[in-house]
């Protein structure tokens, strides 16, 4: 989706408000979060999508429905309906099934773009930031990902 200049205000937006939003929150390295991991997403989103600032705004913007006190109804008002719908879309219920993290809202190409680029950001992360169990889990819930060659 192609969006006029004007419109990277709403990344600006994003960045503010995903960064207080995610104010103390670090991940398991001690390093801030919001800068470490949802701007690594941001960026993985940028390359691939650069006139897309919706869709990048969201990826800044993807982990704060679990993290954080902010809901859904707080993302429409600020960003307004797409972009809250694209967080919610890659956003996982607190439950799992055999295949992994449930994401019942999935849909779309611009939702699984989001979300491949969280586990792009997740595996290259995740010797730094997670100990061996943690890192078994996250493959054995991720083995929807998997092509049948591995």
């Amino acid at each position: 989706m192609k969006m006029g200049n004007m419109n990277n205000l709403i990344v600006r937006q994003a960045i503010v408000f995903g960064a207080e939003a995610h104010a103390g929150h670090l991940d398991d390295a001690g390093k801030d979060y919001f800068l470490t991991h949802c701007w690594q997403v941001y960026e993985i989103v940028k390359i691939l999508y650069p006139e897309d600032f919706e869709l990048q705004a969201a990826a800044l913007l993807h982990d704060i429905l679990e993290d954080t006190d902010v809901t859904y109804e707080n993302l429409v008002s600020e960003f307004g309906v797409d972009i809250a719908n694209l967080v919610l879309e890659v956003t996982h219920e607190r439950r799992a099934d055999d295949t992994g993290w449930y994401f019942p809202h999935l849909h779309s190409i611009r939702g699984i773009v989001l979300k491949f680029a969280d586990r792009a950001s997740n595996l290259s992360r995740m010797e730094e930031v997670w100990d061996a169990e943690r890192i078994e889990k996250y493959i054995k819930k991720s083995k929807f990902w998997q092509s049948d060659e591995m």
